[in-house]
């Protein structure tokens, strides 16, 4: 017996709770700015979102655990998250953006195939309220997700629109009162690397509609805290350790974010043995 995604997913997404206080673009440098499990379907056990240190683009990111299996049923399973109805003054997506992008580090070695789908929704007559019968929904992918960090771009005007004649038809994301950014993260049978059914663990970081195509930033150096000359001196240490001492997101080099302990020294002191590129 095999479901049919495109039905499921469409009653599950309209019967998920909506969501505020999330800004989009999504960031993630704080454990307060978080995405909300949304969904899931086929052979999925468990789907938790967390807060986490670990670096993708740049700064923490949001984890994804998802317990993955086999259960003889579905040729694919998927979840999502994301956030609906964000108001207006959090959704600040620039109104000149032209790509949607996302940075995703993904199990390595690979356990099977994974992709991801994304769904942008405007608010086109500008009532602050994502309605489909007036605004626009949009849909890209599915974008096949490869083993380790990566930064996938998919520019808007490839975004296919879902409900021709209900909105404007123009990916205008910016000019709205409110939005809706909708991640779904597949496993399919048909997939090169075959169904993942096993748990895995993800980070998303950098999602949402930017101008031009976005790329890692370069590490820098991230023990130059005293006045940043390139250069790493007893002054950076001085600095870190002030920083530290007043809790300062500075100091703040390990997992978990906003935690201030002798795993935030170790990783200081590591940087700083590393020195500047």
């Amino acid at each position: 017996m095999h479901a049919s995604p495109v039905f499921t997913l469409a009653v599950l997404v309209s019967a998920a709770p909506a969501l505020s206080q999330v800004m989009i673009p999504a960031e993630f440098e704080s454990p307060s700015q978080t995405l909300s499990r949304l969904f899931t379907i086929g052979g999925v056990s468990s789907f938790t979102l967390s807060s986490s240190g670990e670096t993708v683009y740049e700064g923490g990111s949001l984890r994804l655990d998802i317990a993955f299996n086999d259960n003889g049923i579905f040729s694919f399973s998927n979840v999502g998250l994301g956030a609906l109805g964000v108001d207006g003054v959090d959704f600040l997506v620039d109104p000149g953006a032209d790509t949607f992008s996302i940075g995703v580090k993904t199990p390595s070695p690979a356990v099977g195939g994974l992709r991801l789908l994304v769904t942008l929704r405007d608010d086109d007559n500008a009532d602050g309220v994502i309605d489909l019968n007036d605004d626009d929904e949009w849909l890209a992918g599915p974008v096949t997700l490869d083993p380790g960090v990566g930064v996938y771009n998919i520019p808007l005007a490839d975004f296919t629109d879902a409900n021709p004649g209900d909105g404007d038809d123009t990916p205008n994301f910016g000019q709205g009162l409110a939005g809706t950014m909708i991640l779904t993260i597949e496993t399919a049978e048909s997939m090169p690397g075959g169904m993942v059914t096993q748990p895995v663990t993800l980070f998303i970081d950098h999602a949402g509609a930017y101008v031009g195509a976005q790329s890692i930033p370069d590490a820098g150096c991230p023990a130059d805290l005293a006045e940043p000359s390139g250069v790493l001196d007893f002054s950076d240490v001085v600095a870190f350790l002030t920083a530290f001492g007043t809790a300062d997101p500075a100091a703040d080099f390990a997992p978990p974010v906003g935690v201030f302990d002798f795993s935030d020294v170790l990783a200081f002191l590591s940087a700083f043995a590393s020195g500047c590129p």
